[in-house]
């Protein structure tokens, strides 16, 4: 959704609506496609957002738009699925797939700007964008998008005054997961690239929704044993207490609220020495860390500084919550997702804990932090992922809640830096940037991606916060030693 106050650079030329080039991909799936637990799980206007740049081609056209449009019709005869429209299902809110073959949405765009322009000379980074990549995603109005009209699947593509072309691409997230959207894209290019020469063009087949069935298939005597399941990453909300009638008290006039904080984003920079060097520091003399934990934590604890400083300092912000951590987890190895097919749908359980202040206001407690986020994020044993994924179909899913509470407090890191993000989005060229751009739906206080860079040296974090903890974090690796 493009701010009208900040008129933009990028102007919508045309709007292309592209399905399967077979209809018969989507015609198997009857009428209805429906969606696996894990999906259900996942609110239907949340999207999967990358924005993708290439460098303008000095022999041909970058990423011509009639010969992406053929590729993503193609693409379509193996995600049938992204044609269709969300629908609610009655029982329990969840999502499912109707009217399929009605089409994605592919809008053509141009920028009055050079990449060069942008980047002031130097290689364009996400802040360099227009709108910081948001200009360049196809509008998204996701408070009022109507859940039956949702386009499940756009791409934006603008070409920059330079001949350098961006792919802003959206997927809903209920559909997939980072891996899934990475599955896509990957397969997209490789359709792309192969045009010319289809004998060359090897896509598996996907795999079905995870246990999408399972509701309608399972006896209710496996039904009542799954619900007694106890897991440790959800609950169920409790029914709310039936209370007597209060007296009848005026209740006192609400105090004037503050005005509602702005969030924005910055990249952080980590490099590989400064990523070696968290990992030693957060080495405990008993156990093991990887390099996501250590800089995980020290993302939790320095994130916990600022707001610290920045709350006490100013009491009118309100008052600092508890420092919950949430990180998704991937079970297409705990599960075999990916054994018979590709898994492009979403695969993840929520892993959540609360982090004592003491030990995130004091540095030298780095390696118990690190000790907490590597034994948060390795939750489950033998047996839980399935367990807790045939719980979770077999409950109310409208009343499942993870343990993250958000607030002022809340940090959300979700891990990118293994996928394939620049390898896997090759048509004619290597993409020079590969992000997640900043959207009102990604500014949420506390959430993190991190990122791989293009030149592989290091990690970039993408992180939202309010406005005025920017001015206290002080994420320098240098400094903890």
């Amino acid at each position: 959704m493009l701010d009208p106050t900040f008129p933009s650079e990028v102007q919508i030329l045309e709007r292309h609506t592209v399905t399967s080039s077979k209809p018969e991909s989507y015609k198997e799936l009857g009428p209805i496609f429906r969606l696996g637990p894990l999906d259900q799980l996942v609110l239907t206007f949340i999207p999967v957002a990358v924005v993708y740049i290439y460098a303008a081609s000095s022999s041909a056209p970058t990423i011509p738009i009639e010969k992406l449009c053929r590729a993503t019709s193609l693409v379509l005869d193996t995600y049938p699925h992204l044609t269709g429209r969300i629908g609610i299902n009655d029982i329990h809110g969840g999502a499912h797939i109707h009217s399929l073959g009605t089409g994605c949405q592919i809008l053509e765009a141009t920028c009055e700007k050079t990449l060069e322009e942008l980047g002031k000379g130097k290689v364009v980074g996400l802040m360099d964008l227009p709108g910081k990549g948001e200009d360049l995603m196809a509008p998204y109005d996701f408070l009022n998008i109507k859940k039956e009209d949702q386009v499940v699947f756009t791409i934006q593509h603008t070409q920059f005054a330079c001949g350098g072309v961006s792919l802003g691409v959206r997927v809903l997230h209920c559909l997939n997961d980072g891996a899934g959207f990475f599955h896509l894209m990957r397969d997209l290019t490789s359709i792309y690239r192969s045009l010319d020469k289809p004998e060359g063009r090897t896509i598996r087949k996907l795999a079905p929704p995870y246990l999408a069935n399972y509701e309608n298939e399972a006896s209710e005597e496996e039904k009542e044993r799954n619900r007694s399941y106890k897991s440790a990453l959800y609950h169920l909300e409790p029914e709310a207490p039936v209370e007597l009638a209060a007296p009848d008290i005026p209740a006192p006039a609400p105090a004037p609220t503050n005005q509602k904080p702005k969030i924005t984003g910055q990249v952080l920079h980590f490099s590989i020495s400064d990523l070696d060097t968290l990992k030693r520091l957060a080495a405990p003399k008993d156990g093991y860390v990887t390099t996501f934990d250590a800089l995980t934590a020290h993302l939790q604890q320095r994130i916990y500084q600022a707001r610290h400083r920045t709350y006490t300092s100013n009491p009118s912000l309100g008052t600092l919550g508890e420092a919950d951590l949430l990180c998704p987890i991937d079970l297409r190895t705990h599960l075999n997702l990916e054994e018979d097919g590709l898994y492009p749908y979403n695969a993840v359980l929520t892993t959540s804990s609360t982090f004592p202040p003491d030990i995130l206001l004091d540095n030298t407690k780095l390696p118990e932090v690190a000790l907490k986020v590597h034994a948060m994020v390795r939750p489950l044993g033998p047996g839980d992922a399935e367990a807790t994924v045939k719980w979770i179909s077999t409950v109310d899913r409208s009343k499942i809640r993870h343990g993250y509470r958000g607030g002022t407090g809340g940090v959300m890191v979700s891990q990118w830096n293994k996928m394939d993000m620049y390898d896997g989005g090759v048509f004619e060229s290597r993409p020079v940037l590969v992000a997640p751009p900043f959207t009102p739906i990604s500014l949420h206080d506390g959430l993190g991606y991190t990122i791989p860079t293009e030149s592989g040296d290091g990690i970039d974090v993408y992180l939202a916060l309010r406005e005025e903890v920017w001015g206290e974090l002080d994420v320098s690796v240098s400094r903890r030693v």
